[in-house]
């Protein structure tokens, strides 16, 4: 018998919610914020408990949406971010304001430790950049700051794991789970001894890797009544918000790339083999399909640049009105050049000092010059990330627009222009919740197949062609972007 089924995914500044039905497709979203906490220039934490209330208010909301009854409800999955690490004492509760990846509180502590452990070695491991604000160097720097908390410390787990965790009181995780950790050694799908040996953490305490993301993990008991959902209802696995993504945006065939830009811009490529990157500049991981992996390119900065320029200048207006202004201005921003590494740059080229800047302010320049401009520098990463994926020997298909930026029709063409290849925007947007749902679908049998799921569940929208006078136009004002780049940022220059 069909019922429906919830997909939950935890970001940065929000929870989403998605309930969707095996025959109806999605019924409903819900987005439920939370603060980021700054207490100090740098620095960037989440509170834990905010995403338990989050997920409180969500699921209530998408029923009551829906008209569903909670009792319809067969399956709950939770996915969401693996670069953050919760930490537990022996009874279960949070000791530490959760670091966020977008923390840069001490640069040089974050060198030093990844330069002691080695940062060939690290890659080689783990199949993951050493950048800051990962778990490796955020443990660090609280075993060396915080010793009294340190010593409490019996359990670190991912955002999805600690959610799970709370509602069943099982701790465990799949094996997207430690893969943005720089702890987990790929050739295992698991945990590396040697790093946890290095950072002087008990391997025990971080969660074993037990389910696979497409399986049920449990039942939930009496605390499916404080999320809106009845007792009996099937906890599904999950897995990491990238993967989810691009299982959200249909990208689950070799070749397949889905291209996100949240708080940072993510690439990710669909395998049918794990091909390892010695330099790191292309993550490995499982898919949260079978037999299938991941390879993942992550830009830092890129989406909080939009943010902070938003939250600043934009009086919190919404993404989609503020970035509509940049249709008023033609390409190139009328001479003004952004450079968006608020929190470096990570891909294809990295430097973790690196800070933004603007180039060519004029008397003439006005708010839509400026979105412009921040939408410019972040399309102007595109072609040297695809080129990096071509040099790997990846396949290259279908490129798919997911997350909030897919709304924006400049936006996408901007990226088309530039790229000169289509690319395909999803309609539904919450790619990650989206990848939860139909995860959840299938560790039920909501569905017989992904391929079901995702002609069921998934969007898309009509491709965008590059314009060739524009992609023309485009490479000329990219050149001159690298050259400026290449001068202020030597470190990026390759």
């Amino acid at each position: 018998m069909s019922g429906y089924v919830v997909g939950a995914d935890i970001g940065t500044s929000c929870l989403k919610v998605a309930l969707v039905h095996p025959e109806r497709g999605v019924i409903s979203i819900s987005e439920q914020p939370y603060p980021m906490h700054r207490p100090e220039p740098f620095w960037a934490q989440n509170d834990a408990h905010d995403w338990y209330a989050a997920l409180a208010k969500a699921i209530p909301e998408v029923l009551n949406s829906g008209g569903v009854d909670p009792k319809e409800v067969v399956a709950l999955c939770l996915v969401g971010q693996r670069d953050l690490a919760v930490l537990l004492d022996e009874d279960g509760e949070v000791l530490t304001p959760v670091i966020h990846w977008t923390d840069r509180r001490d640069p040089d502590e974050t060198t030093a430790i990844y330069d002691n452990i080695g940062r060939k070695e690290l890659i080689d491991r783990s199949g993951t950049l050493p950048i800051p604000g990962l778990w490796l160097p955020n443990l660090a720097w609280t075993k060396n700051h915080l010793p009294q908390v340190w010593a409490r410390v019996r359990h670190v787990l991912t955002p999805k794991d600690y959610l799970a965790y709370r509602l069943t009181g099982d701790i465990g995780t799949d094996p997207t789970g430690p893969t943005r950790s720089v702890m987990n050694d790929w050739r295992n799908e698991g945990w590396s001894e040697q790093t946890c040996q290095a950072l002087g953490l008990p391997i025990e305490f971080l969660p074993e890797v037990k389910y696979r993301s497409w399986e049920p993990r449990g039942v939930l008991g009496e605390s499916a009544r404080d999320i809106g959902l009845a007792p009996g209802t099937t906890l599904v696995a999950g897995g990491g918000d990238d993967p989810a993504a691009a299982l959200g945006s249909g990208v689950i065939k070799p070749g397949d790339i889905s291209i996100g830009t949240g708080s940072s811009m993510s690439w990710r490529v669909v395998d049918s083999q794990p091909r390892h990157d010695p330099t790191g500049l292309i993550g490995l991981m499982p898919h949260v399909v079978p037999n299938t992996y991941l390879h993942e390119m992550v830009a830092v900065g890129s989406g909080t640049t939009l943010r902070w320029f938003r939250d600043t200048f934009g009086n919190d207006e919404p993404f989609v009105e503020l970035i509509s202004q940049a249709a008023k201005v033609d390409r190139g921003s009328q001479g003004l050049l952004c450079y968006p590494f608020v929190e470096g740059a990570s891909v294809p080229f990295q430097d973790d000092k690196a800070r933004a800047t603007f180039f060519g302010i004029a008397s003439h320049h006005e708010r839509s010059h400026f979105v412009r401009s921040v939408l410019e520098s972040i399309a102007y990463q595109y072609p040297s990330l695809l080129e990096v994926v071509k040099s790997r020997g990846l396949p290259v298909g279908t490129l798919t627009i997911s997350d909030g930026e897919a709304r924006s029709a400049v936006w996408n063409q901007i990226k088309a222009d530039v790229l000169g290849v289509p690319i395909t925007p999803a309609v539904h947007v919450e790619a990650p919740a989206m990848g939860a749902a139909i995860l959840a679908g299938f560790a039920t049998e909501q569905f017989a197949s992904f391929e079901e799921a995702v002609n069921v569940v998934v969007d898309r929208g009509e491709p965008i062609n590059p314009d060739p006078h524009s992609h023309e136009r485009y490479t000329e004002l990219r050149t001159e972007w690298e050259r400026l780049r290449n001068v202020v940022y030597p470190d990026l220059a390759g």
